[in-house]
C-alpha cells in the first residue's frame, strides 16, 4: 500500500501533552477487561494476566517454562487486587510489578517497563462529504484511545493549533508526503508517528489503513471489521509490539550486566533530582541505579544494565529531559615543583599532566 491518505489534528484525551517528558505508564500493571457477561472470574483473571505478561514481553513467551508455567496455572500470586466481577462481566486486576518481573527474569525473558516510547498520532476520516481530521469524541477515536490504554501504548495527540494547521494541510495529509508530516511532528516529543485512515466500505464495515515509523522502521498495515472496538484493539497490538522489539531489555537470571556510569549535569534542585532519580529507576526492572556522587549541579549514578550501549542510549532518550553531550575535557593537573635536572645546575619543568579518564562505559547528560 502506497503511503498515503492519513493523519489527523486532535483526537484522544488519553494522549500526552505537548511537554510530556518520558512517557511514563503509571498504570501499567493495571488491567480492565472488558464486559463480557458470560464468563467466570478465574476466566477473566487468566485473560487480565495474558494481556499483563504481552505488555512486558511482548508475544512471545515460553508457557512450558517452569516458573512461567507456575503462574499461569496460578495468576492469582502476581495479583495485588482483583475488582468482584461486575454485572456486565467487566473486571479489573492490579497485578504485583515486583513478582512479575521476577518470573520474567528467571524465564530470561527481554521486558520492557514502564517508561514506553511516545507514539504521535495523526488520523484522516473519510465519508461520502469527503476527508476530515478526526473529531476527538467520533466512535474510532474513543476506541483507539480504549485500545491504546489496553495494550500499554503511550499514544500522544497533536495540539490541533494554529501552528498544526499551517504544518499540515488536508492535501498534505492525503499525498501521504512523510517529510512534512515529521517536520510537522518535530515539535512534540514522541518517538513515533503514526498515519491513519479511517472510513467505511460499501457495506458498511470499518476499514482502517495505517502507516507508522518508530526509528529507522516503517510499518503498514489495513485492518477491516464491523466493530471498531476490535479493529483498534488489533492496531494498538500491531504497534505495542514493535514497541516491544526495539525497546525491550534482556534479562538475565543470574543477574549479569554491564556496568555502566551515568554522569548527568543540570541537577540544581532537589525535584529535579527525584524527578531523574525516577526516570532512571524504570531503565531495568533487575538493577536499580546507585549514587555515586554529587558536586554542584552534577550527579553520577552507577548502573548496571543488561542491555547494550544503543538499548541504553535509547531507553535514556525516552525522558526528553536528558541531553546527551559530549565528555568533558580532561582537567591539567598542576606540574610538581621544578626538580633539578642532574649536573647541568638548572631545573627542568615537567609538562602539565591530564588528569585521571573517566571510567571506562561512561555516557554524559544534561537535565533540562
Amino acid at each position: 500500500m502506497p503511503l498515503s491518505r492519513f493523519f489527523s489534528i486532535g483526537f484522544f484525551s488519553l494522549c500526552l501533552p505537548l511537554t510530556a517528558h518520558a512517557a511514563v505508564l503509571d498504570s501499567l500493571y493495571q488491567v480492565q477487561m472488558p464486559p463480557q457477561p458470560d464468563a467466570e472470574q478465574s476466566a477473566q483473571l487468566s485473560s487480565a494476566l495474558d494481556v499483563m505478561l504481552e505488555r512486558l514481553a511482548g508475544d512471545s513467551l515460553d508457557a512450558e517454562a517452569p516458573t512461567l508455567a507456575k503462574v499461569l496455572a496460578e495468576p492469582s500470586s502476581v495479583t495485588r487486587q482483583i475488582s468482584a466481577l461486575q454485572d456486565d462481566g467487566s473486571m479489573q486486576v492490579d497485578f504485583d510489578p515486583l513478582l512479575l518481573r521476577d518470573a520474567l527474569t528467571q524465564a530470561q525473558v527481554p521486558m520492557l517497563g514502564r517508561n514506553r516510547p511516545g507514539l504521535l498520532v495523526w488520523a484522516v476520516q473519510r465519508d461520502e462529504l469527503g476527508a476530515d481530521f478526526m473529531a476527538p469524541g467520533s466512535e474510532m477515536g474513543q476506541a483507539l484511545r480504549t485500545a491504546a490504554r489496553f495494550r500499554g501504548v503511550a499514544l500522544m495527540q497533536p495540539l490541533s493549533d494554529l501552528q498544526d494547521r499551517a504544518s499540515i494541510s488536508e492535501d498534505d495529509v492525503l499525498d501521504g508526503d512523510v517529510e512534512v508530516l515529521k517536520a510537522a511532528s518535530e515539535r512534540y516529543a514522541s518517538e513515533g508517528i503514526l498515519a491513519l485512515d479511517v472510513y467505511h466500505d460499501a457495506g458498511g464495515d470499518w476499514q482502517l489503513e495505517w502507516a507508522f515509523w518508530l526509528n529507522d522502521r516503517t510499518l503498514e498495515g489495513k485492518e477491516s471489521s464491523s466493530d471498531p472496538a476490535q479493529l483498534a484493539d488489533g492496531l494498538m497490538r500491531a504497534l505495542a509490539l514493535e514497541v516491544h522489539s526495539q525497546y525491550a531489555v534482556g534479562a538475565q537470571a543470574g543477574g549479569n550486566a554491564a556496568g555502566w556510569t551515568l554522569q548527568i549535569s543540570g541537577i540544581n534542585s532537589v525535584g529535579a533530582f527525584a524527578d531523574l532519580q525516577r526516570s532512571l529507576q524504570q531503565l531495568s526492572s533487575q538493577h536499580q541505579p546507585s549514587l555515586v556522587s554529587i558536586s554542584g549541579d552534577q550527579v553520577v549514578f552507577a548502573i548496571d544494565f543488561p542491555g547494550d550501549q544503543s538499548q541504553l542510549e535509547r531507553m535514556l532518550m525516552l525522558d526528553q529531559r536528558l541531553i546527551r553531550t559530549e565528555a568533558p575535557a580532561p582537567a591539567p593537573v598542576e606540574p610538581d615543583d621544578a626538580l633539578p635536572v642532574e649536573g647541568e645546575g638548572v631545573t627542568e619543568q615537567p609538562e602539565a599532566q591530564v588528569g585521571a579518564a573517566a571510567p571506562a562505559n561512561t555516557l554524559y547528560y544534561r537535565w533540562r
